[in-house]
């Protein structure tokens, strides 16, 4: 009995679990460049019972019994939620007319010959004094002092790891990233201003959320450049890759709100359904101490 109590429990925290992950998702829905966090339950390993029969003696059947065990059945212990992990898949992308605001878009990437692993594109910003994070959020800003920052005030970083300061408002972000800031002296004219820092990872998995829409990879370390892989860059056209920055645009989340109210409704049903077998289990428990005690 307090086994089937233990089960119920777990089913309840398993299932409560991944309503908050689910909550978190809906929540930042509307979050440009969010990535929804997915994750599944299981079942722990299942214990398989036997009878352990001596030489001599007659089984519950009252038939004679032989040495060895019996298979009585199996019993399952329970269910978790595993770690939730950001699901990396495109968003879509919604116009906006700022000159500010950047999308990625690398849907279209091919595997790596090597490895066989689709990967993906983020730009880098810098957080405190030389720590390096990650983001898909392009909808930017620039700070007083000219500086391009995220809308939380991370600075922007180019390939040279130094932040991009902008002498003009009006400026233009090609599809490979490079800058092009208006000449002040010259209107219609426009002067380099250096390349956004685009890096590339086929293990996205690896990344830890900070919140804010920064990501830290696991253990450290820096991504490299997505435009010095070598399977990246089409020699027939120098200077085109399979990966986009577009202008004018932000990635939406890739959170579809109509199957995560679903599955939020899924789990409340189903965290009812073990909250209602652990109050039977209550039920008899009670019956068993106050009634049979008293025979």
């Amino acid at each position: 009995m307090f086994r089937g109590i233990y089960t119920a429990t777990s089913g309840m925290v398993a299932t409560s679990r991944k309503q908050q992950m689910l909550t978190n998702n809906l929540a930042n829905a509307e979050t440009p460049g969010y990535k929804q966090d997915q994750t599944v339950l299981r079942a722990f390993p299942d214990i398989l019972i036997q009878r352990i029969r001596g030489d001599q003696g007659m089984n519950v059947q009252g038939k004679p019994s032989f040495p060895g065990n019996t298979n009585l059945g199996v019993l399952h212990t329970g269910v978790y939620a595993q770690e939730g992990i950001p699901s990396f898949m495109q968003g879509a992308l919604k116009a906006t007319g700022r000159n500010l605001d950047l999308a990625l878009v690398d849907q279209s990437m091919p595997p790596n010959p090597q490895t066989g692993l689709q990967g993906h594109v983020f730009f880098a910003v810098q957080k405190g004094e030389g720590e390096i994070r990650y983001t898909r959020n392009g909808q930017f800003a620039i700070d007083p002092e000219g500086y391009l920052t995220t809308s939380d005030g991370y600075y922007v970083l180019n390939e040279n790891q130094q932040r991009i300061q902008l002498e003009s408002h009006s400026f233009q972000v090609r599809e490979d990233g490079r800058i092009l800031v208006e000449n002040n002296n010259q209107p219609g004219t426009f002067m380099a201003a250096g390349r956004i820092y685009i890096g590339y990872t086929e293990q996205p998995e690896q990344f830890v959320k900070e919140g804010n829409g920064l990501l830290r990879m696991n253990g450290g370390g820096e991504l490299p450049l997505a435009r010095n892989m070598a399977f990246l860059n089409d020699p027939a056209n120098p200077g085109s890759y399979p990966f986009q920055i577009i202008q004018g645009y932000t990635e939406s989340s890739n959170v579809d709100v109509t199957q995560t109210m679903t599955d939020m409704l899924s789990m409340f049903r189903l965290y009812e359904a073990n909250q209602k077998i652990l109050q039977a289990y209550d039920r008899s428990m009670e019956k068993t101490v106050n009634d049979v005690g008293r025979l």
